[in-house]
């Protein structure tokens, strides 16, 4: 057990907040023109849905520095339009350890190469999501976490990378995010 002294000898601990949204309402697999799975956008319904829940983010006190999203269209639309959203700061980048069927390791291995962000949205798909929410709240792989599109959760950690699991802040379906704009 560490005490309060020991704690102020090793410094201030920088808490790190991580949101992990899916991404919204796409075009249907296989419709007419979009036959490649990456580049089905978001219908004009679920971007109207994502500039909500957006807003509810925000609204939910949620502002992120730093937005990584998979490079698939859905994925940047939708973080595009949380970016757009959060202002000026959130500085958005996209990643291949965010495509579907990437490990949570790669993620957060590309995360932790930079320790100066603390407040991160990462915009993805499922499973990935679910398993990745899982193993950072140390509830396992067969946790029963499933993203609906533009569900948002918050995971705060004390170190990042996290060394143990983090604690769910909270866990809001799209319907409460658009609700709360």
């Amino acid at each position: 057990m560490t005490s309060d002294k020991a704690l102020e000898a090793e410094g201030p601990q920088s808490e790190s907040e991580l949101c992990i949204m899916r991404h919204g309402a796409a075009v249907a697999r296989g419709e007419a023109g979009y036959s490649d799975d990456a580049k089905r956008p978001l219908t004009e319904p679920g971007k109207k849905k994502m500039h909500e829940i957006a807003a509810g983010l925000k609204q939910a006190g949620f502002e992120a520095d730093w937005i990584v999203s998979s490079p698939l269209v859905r994925a940047v639309e939708t973080a595009k339009i949380a970016a757009s959203a959060m202002g000026p700061l959130a500085h958005l980048e996209i990643s291949e350890t965010l495509s579907p069927g990437a490990s949570p390791e790669s993620l957060l291995a590309f995360l932790a190469r930079h320790k100066n962000r603390r407040r991160i949205l990462v915009v993805g798909h499922e499973p990935d999501l679910s398993h990745l929410a899982a193993r950072l709240i140390g509830a396992g792989r067969h946790a029963n976490l499933a993203f609906k599109k533009g569900a948002c959760c918050l995971i705060s950690f004390r170190e990042f990378p996290p060394r143990s699991p983090g604690q769910l802040v909270w866990w809001l379906t799209p319907r409460i995010l658009r609700r709360l704009a």
